[in-house]
């Protein structure tokens, strides 16, 4: 099986939607070859590894064999391509597609080595103040925190994506694993969706410490933002004080979380 990757990958609709398109056409397939043929791709906004290493890793899973091809010059340096013989890993195709870091457990130990590490080392394109600094942990952390206390996931993914043109960091956290709807008291997607982003709203015990969905949604707000979520077939966003909602006929099996700050 041959997938095309689109000519643009970002962080908008069409972007969430191709990995549940992705999902779908290749959710059946066990013991096959799979080849995402990047001839034609651009732009791929970085973030979005979390979400193309989850779905290859899942398929890897499923003994099948995947191979990388056509990548242009573009796009070339997001890929470890001196990894790659003949567009393949010898194992674990996902582990190479840079900025793509895999949790395999809720610690929040982890979580801070990688924020110090990958996402706020000192940049000299980029000045960040200590108190955006920790709201931005604060927001990752529960987002981390909440897919494997609510999600019940065995492996979250994240990656990022610093625009320097425009001064803005996208952190997309993504798990396969329960959705908005499987949590909530409400059968509808759309509806569990929006209920979910509500203030007073939770799935957690009484002693959860996390800051919540309302409380990142208030710092969106503040920092003239975004919060996009994609959970099962749902999708739900906030630009700025705007939100927007819709249901996609297929369901991205598990969430998609990708929050953009202004630095």
């Amino acid at each position: 099986m041959e997938i095309l990757i689109p000519q643009k990958l970002t962080n908008n609709f069409q972007g969430v939607v191709f990995f549940t398109e992705l999902y779908h056409r290749t959710k059946k397939c066990y013991g096959e070859e799979i080849v995402l043929n990047f001839e034609e791709t651009k732009v791929f906004e970085s973030n979005l590894f979390s979400a193309l290493g989850c779905l290859i890793s899942v398929l890897e899973k499923k003994k099948n064999k995947l191979r990388l091809v056509g990548i242009q010059e573009s796009i070339a340096n997001l890929f470890n391509t001196k990894k790659l013989v003949n567009g393949a890993a010898r194992k674990d195709l996902w582990k190479h597609l840079i900025k793509c870091q895999n949790f395999t457990s809720s610690s929040e130990e982890a979580l801070s080595e990688y924020l110090e590490k990958k996402i706020f080392p000192e940049r000299p394109d980029i000045s960040l103040n200590q108190h955006l600094k920790m709201a931005i942990q604060l927001c990752v952390a529960e987002v981390f925190r909440n897919a494997f206390a609510h999600s019940k996931c065995r492996e979250v993914f994240i990656a990022h994506y610093f625009s320097v043109y425009n001064k803005k960091l996208f952190v997309s956290i993504v798990n396969k694993g329960k959705t908005f709807t499987d949590v909530s008291s409400v059968n509808h997607p759309i509806a569990a969706m929006e209920w979910s982003v509500q203030n007073g709203t939770t799935s957690a015990k009484r002693n959860h410490k996390g800051i919540g969905i309302y409380t990142i949604r208030q710092f969106v707000m503040q920092n003239q933002g975004k919060i996009q979520i994609m959970s099962g077939s749902a999708v739900w966003k906030q630009v700025k004080q705007r939100t927007f909602s819709k249901e996609y006929e297929k369901a991205f099996p598990g969430s998609l979380i990708t929050l953009e700050f202004n630095l």
